[in-house]
């Protein structure tokens, strides 16, 4: 029973890292700006909030994981394991009411919708792209000895 119980607790926690990380980052840089391609100026103001967005978002993380292995390992060796585990299951729930409160002001693109439908057609379009790219990619070799350097 006990290690059926594991199990299942590992099998949930890897469904939702798949299921968040890949995807959480690129959904909160996508609600800063409409353009399709990352703009190339400094000078663009949404090229100032996404930069800005994933600092705070890696600052985030950083501070999360310093605080999961100090702090709770404090609380959870002074106070117990009860409360070190109802910390973060508070903050969990805290956070999926925060983010399933926002939905109303997220951005959402229609023709990502309809393209979201055929996705063994994407991934076989990514595939024969990546393999097309690979296939065609020239490398130039200098010519001249004094652009090669050798280490000694």
């Amino acid at each position: 029973m006990s290690s059926s119980f594991l199990s299942l607790s590992l099998y949930l926690i890897s469904l939702g890292q798949g299921g968040y990380n890949p995807s959480l980052q690129a959904f909160g840089a996508d609600q800063l700006g409409e353009e399709e391609e990352l703009p190339c100026s400094k000078d663009d103001k949404s090229y100032n909030k996404k930069t800005l967005f994933f600092q705070w978002w890696y600052f985030g993380v950083c501070s999360g994981s310093l605080l999961g292995v100090t702090v709770m390992s404090y609380i959870q060796d002074t106070f117990g394991w009860v409360l070190g585990f109802a910390i973060p299951a508070i903050s969990m729930i805290m956070s999926i009411l925060i983010f399933s409160g926002g939905s109303p002001i997220y951005l959402y693109k229609q023709h990502e919708v309809l393209e979201a439908k055929k996705p063994l057609m994407n991934i076989f379009q990514t595939i024969k792209a990546s393999a097309l790219r690979c296939f065609h990619c020239e490398i130039t070799l200098p010519n001249d000895n004094s652009e090669v350097l050798e280490l000694e």
